[in-house]
């Protein structure tokens, strides 16, 4: 079956956004829509992508189509990232429709098991407060404050609200229920705090962001890190805040 250009054009960057979404390197994104593009016998494609816009020409001898997409929200989802990345290949071997990519994308994000994600969070929670020095009753403490910070990100993280100020509000929270603990049994504050951050600490966006860098992303990369040095100080502000209208700072 044959499609047109504008078809082919928003079919990719539906793929490609999606990976954006999902926290993927600049340069898979924009090698993946010149894959689609290609496995639809396009000749002629440009591509140029940061983490917060996606823009593709395709032209052929008659038409030229170009479409851009903005990106309001990211995150570190490898499970959906690979899943996106298995449409992708997909799509180059079967030549699927635009309907049917849809479909499939809107299922990955549905198709999610909140209980082992939730069992992540307190998992992580704990297993860094005990890795960090604090006691059996300090995990247990960052457990339960994790399934909260579960529960902010499953329903507050992707309205539309500053990621800043997400993180801000949620490691203020953090502290607070931290602090309130600390007053009706006897814990190790600083453990519980660092064990709960690290669940919101962006180190694997500084992280891509300098791979970025390295692999000529330049634009894209430093965005990257400067966004994840912003949330590193919204974070350090929010626990500073709450540790000094509790007095425990």
């Amino acid at each position: 079956m044959k499609y047109k250009l504008s078809e082919i054009l928003s079919l990719s960057l539906d793929v490609g956004e999606a990976m954006i979404k999902s926290g993927a390197e600049i340069s898979r994104v924009e090698d993946t829509v010149r894959r689609i593009c290609a496995g639809y016998n396009v000749k002629y494609i440009e591509v140029y992508a940061i983490n917060s816009l996606l823009i593709a020409t395709l032209r052929d001898d008659k038409t030229s189509v170009t479409e851009s997409r903005r990106v309001t929200y990211m995150s570190n989802n490898f499970y959906e990232l690979e899943r996106v990345n298995e449409l992708s290949r997909s799509i180059v071997k079967k030549n699927i429709s635009r309907k049917a990519v849809l479909k499939k994308i809107n299922k990955i994000k549905v198709d999610k098991n909140m209980f082992l994600i939730c069992f992540g969070y307190m998992l992580a929670a704990g297993s860094f407060t005990i890795f960090f020095g604090g006691k059996i009753l300090d995990g247990l403490i960052s457990i339960l404050i994790s399934i909260v910070i579960f529960i902010l990100d499953t329903y507050l993280n992707k309205k539309n609200i500053s990621k800043i100020i997400y993180n801000f509000l949620a490691s203020f929270i953090i502290g607070i229920i931290a602090i309130l603990f600390s007053k009706i049994c006897q814990i190790n504050i600083d453990k519980v705090i660092i064990g709960d951050i690290m669940l919101l600490i962006p180190g694997l966006a500084i992280f891509t962001s300098i791979y970025d860098i390295v692999k000529g992303d330049t634009t894209s990369g430093t965005n990257r890190f400067v966004d994840g040095i912003f949330l590193a100080l919204s974070i350090a502000s929010g626990i500073a805040i709450s540790l000094l209208l509790g007095g425990k700072l």
